[in-house]
């Protein structure tokens, strides 16, 4: 419930931190100092007070050696502030790294269902906001817990009177900034998912940015975010408004705490009921009791800002994460049957991204081993479905798939994909350099390798041809290179990965036929001695399969090579004879 801290929303914060033992530590040994020395302190300001008052020479001197101690003490202190920075340090890299490797694991479907910019602000500004709540905990809670209630105990010690005084006074602060903060939780939500919002309009607003310069009516997202902005500032404002007025309301009270004191104090020490020393110790110590309850209401604030964002990045962390192995489709008796070809096959296979609809409806496919099968149909006919699932992306609801004479459920995310090469539609290459992009593949690949596999994929030539060559960058998502070549890294990136299985998802369909003839020679060299399936969109590739499967609606309508196809008038030849009447393209074959 917003506004409210339970004891297991707590533990589960508090789970973010574990291993931290150098961090906890830290946490108590710097206010522990910290009391020490204002302990310190006081007694120092009590003695020189009581040895000018009585003339004590002995006494005034031996002050002077707890001065001494005062100064030592705040050098270890700084040595343990910065151990204490160097633990959040190591706090924060652990949790990124943990929260990536989470959101890294999990299946196709969760990225779908979560918008790309919600993930990031999860990711880079709730971590690192989780980084300065450490700090604020540790300044506004941590310390002024331990340092205040030695405070207090130590004033006891002094004067018990006062003492008690002393702790009337703090109850009745603690409870009126309880209720001054309750509001400030539900605030911190609602300033988060505006935080999101905005997150996610800056991130369509630079994806779309030429429709935005083109199109006016597409320029009311920059509206959008000027507005998910200005609401999203708007709350923040208000909120520290609002912390403002708690905390002055804070320090009005402890000044007004500090006046009873210093009266009480001087009304008892000219009754002679305590000496003025010891009242100049508890006003100095009474500053501590100050701060701790002035930090009371922001420390609640900050415990409920803490929360909402360990909420936020638990919204990943609490995904559950696929198994080690993949399951897909039928038992282990069952699955034998697929492990008897050494190549690719799918039997009965079913699949829904929603649940409804099926993608697949009992498919059947089978690749020989070293041969090369194409998937040709009507767009939405489930065929970019089948190399998904072949690369693990999904899991079937129902049937078998299998490569290499084994079940897909026998293997890892990891070993399958390290048996498969993929060249998609439309290749996505990484802001660094054409050099590092192709060695994707197989990261330990020396840089003799690097460009035979450029050579194979016919890349070579217009690699060489950029002043940079291999280490020119290739500009966000490969924007700098055209299309053709970023599909050639592509490829080269599948040659030096060197698996045995080829999956290609229309890889030439955006292509203009110059670069087209470039990328089909790469992939006719790629698919060499490998096991290829083929999501086939020109006919160029179509021609030399060994099988061709004509997908729709999820199912196998027709199956046989192109010269048995073309002899059947069936289906396959009205998408030969469309592709013919539209300059060799076939829009109806996309998907």
């Amino acid at each position: 419930m917003e506004g409210k801290i339970t004891a297991a929303g707590l533990k589960k914060y508090l789970s973010l931190f574990d291993k931290s033992g150098g961090y906890w530590l830290c946490l108590l040994l710097m206010p522990s100092i910290e009391i020490f020395v204002s302990v310190i302190n006081a007694l120092f300001y009590r003695n020189m007070i009581n040895a000018v008052t009585a003339s004590d020479k002995a006494l005034f001197f031996a002050s002077f050696w707890l001065a001494g101690i005062v100064l030592v003490m705040n050098m270890v202190r700084r040595l343990i502030v910065f151990l204490y920075m160097y633990q959040i340090r190591q706090i924060m890299k652990r949790l990124r790294l943990r929260v990536m490797g989470h959101l890294f694991r999990q299946p196709m479907s969760y990225f779908e269902g979560h918008h790309t910019a919600d993930s990031i602000q999860k990711i880079c500004f709730n971590v690192e906001e989780i980084k300065n709540s450490l700090a604020k905990t540790h300044q506004q809670i941590i310390n002024p817990v331990i340092i205040g209630g030695a405070a207090i105990i130590i004033i006891l010690a002094l004067d018990l009177r006062i003492g008690l005084m002393v702790l009337a006074l703090s109850a009745v602060s603690v409870r009126i900034d309880m209720i001054l903060t309750r509001p400030l939780r539900g605030m911190a939500v609602r300033i988060q998912k505006r935080l999101a919002s905005c997150t996610e309009k800056l991130t369509d607003i630079l994806a779309g940015i030429d429709i935005i310069r083109m199109f006016p009516g597409a320029r009311v997202m920059l509206e959008k975010y000027f507005q998910a902005n200005a609401e999203a500032t708007a709350d923040t404002v208000k909120r520290f408004r609002r912390m403002s007025d708690v905390q002055a309301a804070e320090w009005v009270f402890g000044f007004l705490c500090n006046i009873v004191i210093l009266l009480i104090g001087m009304a008892m020490s000219s009754a002679g009921l305590v000496d003025f020393g010891t009242v100049v110790a508890i006003l100095s110590l009474q500053d501590m009791v100050a701060y701790f309850l002035s930090s009371i209401g922001s420390a609640w604030g900050c415990l409920m800002d803490s929360l909402v964002l360990g909420d936020r990045v638990f919204e990943i962390l609490d995904q559950p994460a696929p198994p080690p192995l993949l399951r897909i489709g039928g038992g282990a008796g069952e699955a034998l049957c697929v492990a008897e070809d050494d190549g690719i096959v799918m039997k009965g296979a079913v699949f829904s991204y929603d649940g409804s609809q099926k993608a697949l409806d009992g498919l059947d496919i089978a690749v020989e081993k070293g041969k090369m099968a194409a998937l040709v149909g009507e767009s939405g006919g489930g065929k970019s479905t089948v190399v998904k699932l072949l690369l693990g992306f999904y899991q079937l609801d129902g049937g078998q798939a299998g490569i290499l004479g084994r079940p897909l459920c026998a293997y890892t995310l990891e070993e399958l994909r390290e048996n498969i090469a993929y060249v998609p539609q439309d290749a996505y290459l990484f802001a660094t350099s054409i050099r590092e992009n192709i060695r994707y593949g197989r990261p330990g690949a020396s840089d003799e390798e690097v460009v035979e596999a450029a050579r194979k994929a016919y890349a070579h030539e217009f690699i060489m041809s950029f002043p940079g060559g291999y280490d020119t960058p290739v500009g966000e998502r490969g924007e700098s290179l055209s299309g053709g070549q970023r599909q050639r890294i592509a490829i080269a990136r599948a040659f030096i990965r060197n698996a045995p299985v080829l999956l290609l998802d229309e890889a030439t369909s955006a292509l203009d036929a110059e670069s087209q003839q470039l990328v089909q020679k790469g992939i006719e060299a790629l698919m060499g001695g490998r096991t290829t399936l083929v999501v086939a969109h020109r006919l160029s590739t179509i021609e030399k399969a060994d099988i061709i499967y004509v997908i729709e609606g999820g199912k196998v309508c027709e199956k046989g090579r192109h010269a048995e196809l073309m002899e059947q008038h069936g289906k396959y030849r009205k998408l030969v004879e469309l592709s013919g009447n539209n300059g060799g393209m076939r829009p109806s074959l996309q998907g």
